[in-house]
């Protein structure tokens, strides 16, 4: 599967991905916006990637653009008898923050789940202070639907993670 836009082709993740991803996810300013708080080698990512492309309840994706790999996104825990999934996206190499890169694969992920996927709804969970992914998310259709209060600790204090969603009556509204 292929997914292109603009910007961004978004390709099946591969293990070779591996030596790109570790460098870019183990920089500290990276990580505080990223689940993953101990850093990674290869040997962890290239199992991740192998353990994780292999379900039937997951979709990873590598971002490219011009055959550079900018990040991953996907989709995990797809309840394919409620149709619904939990949206991830990462635009791990700094040069291409704040320019467009996250909201465009934001833009196709959804067309992807809503029109390919037949799910109904898409949700995420973002750090409060991630203000740039939730101006993204937001300018793609996804509300806050509630907060997990002082669910995460990073730069010394405790953040809430914030809960939003997009239904597909909500994408496809005129």
């Amino acid at each position: 599967m292929i997914l292109k836009g603009e910007k961004v082709v978004l390709r099946p993740l591969e293990v070779e991905d591996a030596r790109t991803i570790v460098p870019l996810i183990n920089d500290a300013e990276l990580r505080q916006y990223l689940l993953q708080v101990f850093p990674i080698n290869k040997f962890m990512e290239e199992n991740w990637i192998k353990n994780h492309s292999s379900s039937s309840n997951e979709v990873n994706l590598a971002i490219t653009t011009d055959d550079e790999l900018i990040g991953v996104t996907g989709y995990m825990n797809i309840d394919w008898v409620n149709r619904c999934a939990e949206f991830g996206t990462g635009i791990f190499n700094k040069k291409y923050w704040g320019k467009g890169y996250g909201t465009e694969t934001t833009k196709l992920m959804l067309e992807y789940a809503f029109r390919k996927l037949n799910l109904n709804r898409v949700y995420l969970r973002v750090f409060d202070y991630n203000e740039r992914a939730i101006r993204a998310y937001e300018k793609c259709g996804f509300v806050l639907e509630g907060r997990q209060r002082q669910a995460v600790f990073s730069n010394g204090r405790y953040h809430d993670v914030l809960m939003m969603s997009i239904l597909a009556e909500e994408y496809f509204k005129p």
